[in-house]
């Protein structure tokens, strides 16, 4: 797929996948149009989209605010006329018993995840739809097909995206828009090192770089894919849950229940 001047906005832009992401698009002739909430990072990360794309340009928002992500996008309509690509990749993430977890982190958790992603899909579509183009990529997660332990608010949040982006292939693809959702697993990001200590601990075999999910996400644009579960090894596990779910369960448990505490300190 030919990338040259193409107008791609990505969310969650100023680090990670996201950053790599801008980079190799830009490396590739987009103009990006990057996004995310951290203005001294984001500024950072511009820098060095612009060293292969002098046009690209970065919008400091927060996509969990509904009021935020809609003058976003229409100020990139605005200033660029139409947007071609969009890459919901902003996210948040924990992993703490759930009874432990405060109200207020699991509702960012899912504004940021989910709602992000909706908001932004929704003030992009009917600009996509009226020039019978476009395509929307949704970074989910392999937490979005597996519950793990300690993580229920950030797998609720992959798990109603992944749903979404099916949902959303249906209805969009005899619009002649493409809608891609790409699953990884752990990935070496600050994001992941904020909670990588913290047990049951990813497999080291298991983690991938950003540059590898870059990768992933660009092959799956121009193969318009639906779906790519990253590494292999846990598109291979997915598989297995799918077709042998009560023996996964099972499994899962045994290995999970050393890391669970019979009494909770929260609860008397």
């Amino acid at each position: 797929m030919n990338f040259k001047n193409q107008f791609i906005l990505i969310t969650g832009a100023s680090s990670g996948i996201g950053k790599r992401l801008a980079i190799d698009l830009a490396a590739r002739g987009a103009v990006i149009i990057a996004c995310a909430r951290s203005p001294d990072r984001l500024e950072a990360a511009l820098t060095e989209i612009r060293r292969t794309s002098p046009r690209s340009t970065a919008i400091r928002c927060d996509v969990g605010s509904r009021d935020q992500a809609r003058a976003m996008v229409g100020k990139v309509l605005g200033d660029f006329g139409a947007i071609d690509i969009l890459i919901n990749n902003a996210g948040v993430g924990m992993r703490k018993p759930f009874v432990e977890t405060p109200l207020d982190t699991l509702e960012q958790i899912m504004r940021t995840n989910y709602l992000g992603a909706v908001y932004c899909t929704h003030a992009v579509l009917p600009s996509m739809i009226a020039r019978g183009r476009g395509h929307i990529v949704n970074i989910s997660s392999v937490a979005g097909h597996i519950g793990t332990l300690n993580m229920a608010g950030y797998c609720a949040s992959k798990f109603a995206l992944n749903g979404f982006s099916e949902s959303l292939y249906h209805e969009l693809k005899p619009r002649g828009i493409h809608v891609s959702l790409v699953c990884p697993g752990p990935v070496k990001t600050d994001f992941n090192r904020s909670f990588a200590d913290t047990t049951p601990k990813s497999p080291k075999s298991m983690t991938i770089s950003p540059e590898s999910v870059s990768k992933t996400v660009i092959r799956a644009i121009e193969k318009n894919r639906f779906e790519v579960i990253t590494p292999r090894s846990l598109a291979l596990i997915c598989a297995f849950k799918r077709f042998m779910p009560g023996l996964f369960r099972a499994l899962c448990q045994r290995a999970f229940r050393s890391h669970v505490s019979r009494r909770d300190k929260h609860v008397p």
